[in-house]
């Protein structure tokens, strides 16, 4: 290696580097969230569409999700351009993302089929390039840090910054939108969302030792992951764990504005405890991944955040449901740091079948939670039709009500359970972890002589 592969490799390496990185932690959180918690707010409330068609909207979405993920991830994985196979996603990807998000929140139309038809059409359109280019960004990350300690020490920065920008995207646009309205809102939150998604390229370097391996075709390649008994098992519980922050983003708004009787532009503040949660539980999280492993960590987080989202069955002001869902909160910021467990899955399947296919495996992870939405669609479908919500509506029923309630309390709680149950048969303990980093290293070094004698 010259003098300035390595000093290339020591900016990667390094604070500096991990910043710029974790930077497009901004693009993955912000935009994400937003969307999640404001989404069926924006359409039924302020643009008035029903409850049953933004239902529809989410299940059409999560449906398109579960045929474009895997399809984008696997051919990332087998094309090589020749400035790299991830780096051109994130650049072509960010522009369809940055687009969609902002015209998102501007609603030229005033019949309910145009209304849907423009939300479905800019959904789509944001989430293809939120698709290309968080795929890509994702799989850079097992690609860049093998060691267990730097993968930690990276998800600690890279996940305080997406959390911050959760905050931001859950707590904060309406407050932003009372003031210059939403249209507003969403275009200057899109141009941040790029800048920073652009300036993490400067903290990624493609390694050339992944990009010597050729793909495994189409069938076998999907085959052969689910094969992959961790990565299963970290598929479900992935999606178990989507499912409760999906459902309960988009009721809590809703919950907030109706139940609690918040004020329009403070609405976001009803997450403030979630999220200061999950903000002071970083350090302890990546003090527990190091010393303990994913397996145990993610465990924990699973039944923290279970046992504390329950109490919010019997909440009915702020204040308090701002102190108990700190609990929650804590839990979730553990829950969110899925990288680890899942970049030990794909070390599993590379030992096993020699090739690196992290966005083959972050496209069909994708592709299995994006049920989260479809499920999210059908909770929307049932909240209208058996709860009997009404959109447009300034007051809702006492049935109404609790069909709110339960959507941020019991339901999420229930689901929880069911993913701490399938988690604990991930098979990848602390010990399994360590003997699998040391395989790697052996076979990452027999790849550089391969590079090198080419």
């Amino acid at each position: 290696m010259n003098e300035n592969n390595i000093q290339e490799e020591d900016k990667i390496h390094s604070l500096r580097g991990y910043l710029l990185y974790s930077m497009g932690g901004v693009t993955s959180a912000l935009p994400y969230n937003m969307v999640g918690a404001f989404f069926v707010f924006f359409y039924v409330v302020i643009v008035g569409l029903s409850l049953e068609l933004v239902g529809l909207i989410f299940v059409l979405y999560g449906l398109w999700n579960a045929i474009n993920d895997p399809l984008f991830g696997y051919y990332m994985d087998k094309k090589i351009t020749k400035w790299g196979r991830r780096v051109p996603y994130i650049i072509f990807g960010t522009i369809p993302l940055t687009i969609g998000f902002i015209l998102l929140w501007w609603v030229p139309w005033t019949t309910d089929i145009m209304i849907f038809f423009h939300a479905l059409f800019m959904l789509f359109l944001f989430d293809t390039g939120f698709t290309l280019a968080m795929t890509a960004w994702s799989a850079l990350y097992t690609e860049m840090y093998e060691d267990d300690k730097e993968r930690a020490k990276v998800v600690a920065i890279k996940d305080t910054i997406a959390f911050t920008s959760s905050l931001i995207g859950i707590i904060f646009p309406p407050l932003i939108a009372s003031a210059i309205g939403w249209t507003l809102t969403g275009l200057i939150l899109g141009i941040v969302i790029s800048i920073t998604m652009f300036l993490s390229l400067l903290g990624i370097k493609e390694r050339k030792e992944y990009q010597i391996d050729e793909p495994l075709p189409l069938i076998p390649a999907f085959k052969e992951t689910f094969k992959n008994k961790p990565f299963v098992i970290m598929a479900l519980t992935y999606t178990l764990i989507d499912s409760c922050f999906a459902i309960t983003l988009i009721a809590l708004p809703l919950y907030a504005k109706f139940v609690l009787k918040m004020d329009e532009a403070l609405i976001g503040f009803a997450a403030v405890g979630v999220a200061l949660g999950a903000l002071i539980s970083i350090p302890f999280w990546r003090w527990i991944y190091a010393k303990k492993g994913p397996k145990y960590a993610l465990l924990l987080a699973i039944g923290i955040f279970s046992v504390g989202i329950l109490p919010i069955l019997f909440i009915s002001d702020f204040i308090t449901l701002v102190i108990i869902t700190l609990i929650p909160g804590f839990g979730i910021g553990g829950t969110l740091m899925t990288e680890v467990p899942f970049s030990s899955a794909i070390d599993f399947d590379e030992i096993k079948t020699g090739k690196r296919r992290e966005a083959t495996y972050n496209g069909i992870l994708t592709l299995i939670a994006r049920l989260a939405i479809v499920f999210s669609g059908l909770a929307l479908i049932i909240v209208q039709f058996f709860f009997g919500f009404q959109a447009g509506s300034e007051s809702q029923t006492p049935t109404a009500l609790l069909g709110l309630t339960l959507l941020v309390s019991l339901v999420p709680f229930i689901v929880g359970v069911l993913a701490l149950i399938v988690f604990s048969f991930f098979p990848i303990n602390y010990v399994k972890f360590h003997e699998m980093n040391k395989e790697l290293k052996v076979l990452h070094e027999k790849r550089l002589q391969e590079l090198k004698k080419s």
